[in-house]
């Protein structure tokens, strides 16, 4: 139950972060940070997805400090990076419960890690490999591939 409780929890993080709208005189100011990013997914070995110039997301906390949880996605997908390493060349684990670790929104089909590791090969970029589950399946899948954005830059 805890977990469907989580899992619910971290759909509509991810429901909030790429359902956010803007009236159409918005306009972007320069204090304000457009960052795109680019990532693969793979899934027992075969592509399961891949984007390039897609929206990226940073949270804050109540301070206003950036905290190492990133989301990135595109129209088709929406990935949540969570607790992934601030120091490069270090690594992070996975936990079962995908904190730390990524969670995948594909349509309507939620993954979350359940074991693997981070690691952060460069300032911009995080690569992964472990294993994740789709939502009410038992069935795991071996997750491997990278997110990159230069929004990683400033979590460290």
């Amino acid at each position: 139950m805890k977990k469907i409780i989580l899992t619910s929890f971290i759909l509509i993080a991810i429901t909030m972060a790429f359902s956010s709208c803007r009236k159409d005189d918005d306009t972007i100011t320069p204090d304000q940070d457009v960052l795109t990013g680019n990532f693969e997914v793979y899934m027992d070995g075969s592509l399961f997805s891949e984007g390039t110039n897609v929206e990226v997301g940073r949270i804050q906390d109540d301070q206003g400090v950036y905290v190492n949880t990133v989301t990135i996605g595109d129209s088709d997908i929406g990935i949540t990076v969570s607790g992934f390493p601030e120091t490069i060349g270090d690594v992070a684990t996975m936990e079962a419960n995908s904190d730390p670790g990524i969670s995948i929104m594909f349509g309507e089909d939620y993954y979350g890690t359940i074991s693997g590791t981070f690691t952060r090969t460069s300032a911009s970029r995080i690569t992964f490999d472990g294993t994740c589950t789709k939502l009410l399946e038992t069935q795991e899948y071996t997750i491997t591939g990278f997110v990159e954005s230069e929004a990683w830059e400033i979590i460290n």
